[in-house]
């Protein structure tokens, strides 16, 4: 949780940067921003900060020494000497110019921000902010005039719409800083360039990164291999994701022996998930340990992904919540269908 209530935005300058295949210019402030009032400040704030609301961080990395990473060093060295900011902040725009390489890469103003007394998971820090606006929005213009009032328009900056942003904090230097990054403008293939070609980063590997990979793990694993195709009744798939949102929902430590005894419980499943997240780690690089804290927020949210509904055709959905005993599936050879049976006390 990011706290601002207490910070300053102590220094700000702005850059254009465009595409470099398409022979966009690069345009360097030869000044910073100065004598922002309260007000702007206050805008200014809310534009770079309210688009992070989670709790997913990341560290800088490189292949062989995260002192090699430019944007890693250039923050380094603004936190080492403030005097820095400027001449750092011209290395940050040119190093993302030249990472600007793919065609649908939109030219846009560049903000290097340095924010004095954030509170982040309760320690106080600065940080150094790098934002990206690419897309304008139209806004009308109402205009007094000695006759009465004219419209006109004018392209401005949305300030609830932030597309591109990073937040590194002075805190973990020797993991490669705590970093937060959103990307809200694009999805595609071309989007890589700004977490993984200009920022390099990866998942902090916290409560968080450990929570929400293990339960993709189990959601992956009822959808590709606990399924139909291997013989595994609808209803037990739905049995195996409710039993695997309530053991993260009632624990505070995951322990994988536990879970696989209470969730898993067959010597069968257990060794097929067990292979299934072998190669699951392999092919997203993900590293999952056998025991860490469970980040309660994160279980909650995931929760929503994991389906408690069996759907039949287009005329009944049946939720299954509890006992798997109480359903019942079968084959009517008169009527030449499938059916569900289900067993209880009381009807509400």
């Amino acid at each position: 949780m990011i706290q601002i209530a207490e910070s300053t935005l102590q220094r700000l300058i702005v850059h254009r940067v465009g595409n470099k295949v398409s022979d966009m210019t690069l345009v360097i402030s030869q000044k910073e921003i100065e004598n922002f009032d309260e007000a702007l400040s206050g805008m200014l704030m809310h534009f770079f900060f309210t688009p992070f609301k989670g709790d997913a961080f990341f560290n800088f990395t490189h292949p062989t020494d995260v002192n090699l990473n430019e944007v890693y060093t250039y923050c380094a060295n603004i936190f080492d000497d403030e005097k820095q900011f400027f001449a750092m902040s011209e290395a940050i725009a040119k190093h993302l110019y030249e990472m600007s390489d793919h065609p649908n890469i939109k030219e846009g103003e560049l903000y290097v921000a340095l924010v004095k007394d954030i509170i982040i998971e309760s320690e106080v820090c600065d940080a150094i902010g790098i934002f990206k606006s690419e897309n304008k929005e139209t806004f009308l213009k109402v205009n007094q005039g000695a006759d009465g009032l004219d419209l006109g328009s004018e392209n401005g900056i949305n300030i609830n719409k932030l597309d591109k942003g990073c937040l590194i904090f002075n805190t973990e230097r020797e993991d490669g800083f705590k970093v937060c990054a959103i990307d809200n403008t694009n999805r595609s293939s071309e989007a890589v360039y700004w977490k993984e070609a200009f920022l390099r980063i990866k998942p902090r590997e916290d409560s968080y990164y450990q929570t929400r990979g293990y339960m993709e793990v189990c959601k992956g694993f009822v959808k590709e291999v606990f399924n139909t195709e291997n013989e595994v009744d609808r209803a037990d798939q739905v049995v195996m994701l409710n039993k695997t949102a309530e053991f993260f929902k009632t624990n505070e430590v995951f322990k994988e022996e536990v879970f696989e005894a209470e969730v898993m419980q067959q010597p069968e499943i257990i060794e097929a998930f067990q292979e299934y997240k072998e190669k699951y780690q392999t092919m997203n690089q993900v590293a999952l340990k056998e025991e860490f804290s469970i980040a309660t927020d994160v279980a909650k949210k995931m929760q929503k992904n994991f389906k408690s509904v069996i759907k039949l055709d287009k005329n009944f959905h049946i939720y299954i919540h509890g006992d798997r005993e109480l359903v019942d599936k079968g084959y009517d050879d008169e009527k030449g269908m499938k059916f569900y049976k289900l067993f209880y006390n009381e009807e509400n």
